[in-house]
């Protein structure tokens, strides 16, 4: 992709296209440069600002390991101009993020994103993972109380990008997940709803670290929906949440690893379009679970070539308990005919005993019997 910047008309012109500035300096759009890939733009910039770098897949010198000092950052940040600058719309953080070359060709991008918590050890605890996993480094960042008019207080991030090939919409990404990770602040409760938001938000990759509980589950694999196995497995995991007191969230495309606690969610994967079909899950779980549970969620989004599903299950009445999964699966073969009920208990998913099944339907016939005599 032939990327070249035209210093007198602060023009962007991509394989012959021109794309105008939006603002003061070179300041473009995002939407109309999100395809633009990382290397041309490094060569770009770094003639614009008569920067003699090496080829894009030189190792870099940068520390890519442990914390950078104050002495390294300097070196890392020297030579940035601030020139380049994309503008996002559509009323998400951050609204605008720079793309700079340092005197050593690396690639730094800097934005600011809202966030309530100042602490810096909470900074770097709640952002280094998620610049780990896509291999990019926080070189500094910097807390504002009074950033401007009508700007929350946040932070200044300057990022070390990763010397790989990528495009522009990568760092976008890499942006946005660090955005919803700041919501998730100290104190700040993380719900069902919320999760979802960051699913289908731009943000899936921000699950990462978060651990499964009695109110989230994790799959790696879509359920085939034509296998009755999978069609029974998956009713009964969105029962489990509908007996439950809180109802809860299935997030499809994502991988765990296993920690002191249980198991916690280590990477998105995201599945094949095929096996992301909302109509079906819905067709399946309205089949299948008796009675139909209320306020049913079922979403699907694109991400990284592959799709992120998500089931909510909001918080059900009691009185509409137990939810029944028409099939079962005993000692690994399923059982067509056969009722099932499940609860889940933190991870574990345990089944209603009988016992409490007979009190149930007890309790429901003496209440009908009462009516009756009444």
């Amino acid at each position: 992709m032939a990327i070249k910047i035209n210093e007198s008309t602060r023009t962007l012109r991509v394989d012959g296209t021109e794309i105008e500035p939006c603002g003061l300096g070179y300041m473009y759009e995002y939407e109309d440069c999100k395809e633009i890939n990382l290397p041309g733009l490094r060569r770009a910039i770094a003639k614009l600002e008569g920067k003699k770098i090496p080829p894009f897949d030189a190792k870099s010198t940068a520390p890519r390991e442990g914390t950078i000092t104050p002495e390294q950052a300097a070196e890392l940040l020297e030579g940035t101009t601030g020139n380049l600058t994309f503008c996002m719309r559509g009323n998400v953080w951050p609204e605008f993020i720079t793309i700079d070359v340092n005197n050593s060709g690396d690639l730094i991008a800097s934005f600011f994103i809202p966030c309530e918590t100042d602490d810096p050890s909470y900074a770097t605890e709640t952002f280094s993972p998620h610049l780990a996993i896509r291999g990019a480094r926080l070189i500094q960042c910097k807390y504002w109380e009074d950033p401007g008019p009508k700007i929350p207080p946040g932070w200044e991030f300057e990022i070390l990008l990763p010397h790989a090939r990528g495009l522009l919409s990568s760092v976008r990404d890499l942006a946005l997940v660090l955005a919803r990770s700041a919501i998730m602040a100290p104190g700040v409760p993380i719900r069902p709803d919320f999760v979802e938001g960051l699913c289908h938000g731009g943000a899936p990759d921000s699950l990462v670290g978060l651990d499964e509980s009695d109110w989230l589950e994790v799959k790696s694999q879509g359920y085939d929906l034509e296998s009755i196995k999978d069609k029974i497995e998956l009713a009964q995991d969105v029962s489990r949440f509908a007996n439950s007191e809180t109802g809860g969230i299935l997030a499809i495309g994502y991988r765990t690893k296993k920690n002191r606690e249980g198991e916690s969610i280590s990477k998105c994967s995201p599945i094949p379009e095929r096996l992301a079909q909302v109509a079906r899950y819905r067709a399946v779980i309205d089949s299948r679970v008796f009675p139909p549970i209320d306020g049913l969620k079922i979403r699907a989004s694109p991400h990284n070539g592959g799709w992120v599903l998500t089931v909510l299950v909001p918080s059900q009445a009691e009185e509409n308990k137990p939810f029944l999964v028409h099939g079962a699966i005993v000692g690994g073969k399923v059982e067509g005919a056969f009722i099932s009920i499940v609860r889940r208990r933190g991870e574990a998913s345990i089944p209603i005993t009988g016992p409490a099944i007979h009190s149930m339907l007890a309790a429901g016939r003496s209440i009908l019997h009462r009516k009756h005599i009444g």
